[in-house]
């Protein structure tokens, strides 16, 4: 085991207790009252009803290509879209409160859900066999939403959330009309990770003997309150790295480089610190694929866009709702 790794404390829940509790997901049936559910929610601040009057909230699963996914609606009164809210790999919709917090505040509705394998969606923690099974969750939900949200309809990703929309969308490259959505904003997009070259060597060597590897929780952010939070007290963490998630992304990278572009208007969000992505030639990729494509950098900021310390997030949230908001109006 890592060195760096903690006991995580005690909360009022577990995570199975809590997949356990989640009723089928419904716009029609009322948010759950079960008390591991609100404490859950209380936990990382998704009870935004305390500070939206006549906010409506819905959490619940749905079943989809073999798993229990969870999902999660927010629709303040008079919103004026709706944003798809696509978590990052090890995270979860509790760690993007600060996301949905700011989207609400402008009268965004928001739907979120947990990838297979994250938070209180079932799968193997961290793990999936093939990144294109991301796909049929993600066109789930979007359905879900259908004659409930309001359009426009707009994307949010954190860097492997981002890899996932980036599918979705430039899967509509040959009949851009069919596509439902006005916009994208891209958090640090994955598409190669940092040292690529080396590092998938070194998986096709380490694959053969371990399935998972120890998790190095790096200073992705600049927040060392997160950095803390995720290394000993966020029960939903996974704590080791997919070997076979390593491998779904060795065998996607080839596809995504080669779709063919879109036009679609994309703000992609990028730290120059970040130590994760290569974000060089990510940025680069994109900005081909997606026209036109904004690019907003902030030198000192690291990976964890959704979680970075205030200032950061305040000058990162601005320019996304500005975003948003032109694309909106049109």
């Amino acid at each position: 085991m890592n060195s760096s790794l903690r006991a995580v404390p005690a909360t009022p829940f577990t995570p199975d207790s809590l997949r356990r509790c989640l009723p089928p997901f419904g716009f029609h049936q009322h948010l759950p009252r079960d008390p591991l559910l609100q404490a859950y929610r209380s936990y990382y601040g998704l009870d935004f009803e305390q500070q939206h009057a006549g906010l409506k909230v819905h959490l619940g699963q749905v079943s989809v290509g073999g798993f229990d996914i969870a999902v999660q609606s927010f629709c303040p009164r008079n919103a004026r879209g709706t944003v798809f809210v696509v978590h990052g790999y090890y995270d979860h919709v509790g760690v993007f409160n600060h996301v949905i917090r700011a989207l609400l505040d402008s009268q965004f509705a928001v739907m979120a859900f947990d990838l297979p394998g994250h938070g209180l969606s079932s799968g193997a923690r961290a793990t999936i066999h093939n990144f294109h099974q991301y796909q049929p969750v993600l066109r789930k939900v979007i359905g879900l939403a259908e004659g409930h949200l309001p359009a426009p309809w707009h994307f949010v990703g954190q860097s492997t959330g981002s890899a996932i929309i980036s599918e979705y969308l430039l899967q509509h490259s040959d009949l851009p009309r069919r596509l439902r959505f006005s916009s994208a904003v891209l958090f640090a997009p994955l598409v190669r990770p940092v040292n690529w070259w080396f590092n998938q060597h070194l998986h096709t060597v380490v694959s053969r003997f371990q399935d998972y590897i120890p998790r190095k929780f790096a200073h992705s952010t600049n927040d060392r309150a997160f950095h803390r939070f995720q290394l000993t007290a966020d029960p939903l963490q996974p704590r080791y790295l997919s070997a076979q998630w390593l491998g779904a992304l060795k065998q996607w990278i080839p596809f995504i480089e080669r779709h063919d572009p879109l036009a679609l208007p994309v703000l992609i969000v990028q730290g120059q610190a970040d130590e994760t992505v290569d974000w060089r030639y990510n940025t680069r990729l994109l900005q081909d694929k997606f026209s036109p494509a904004e690019v907003f950098t902030l030198p000192a900021m690291r990976h964890q866009i959704a979680n970075e310390a205030q200032a950061f997030r305040s000058q990162v949230f601005a320019r996304m709702i500005r975003f948003l908001r032109q694309h909106s109006s049109t």
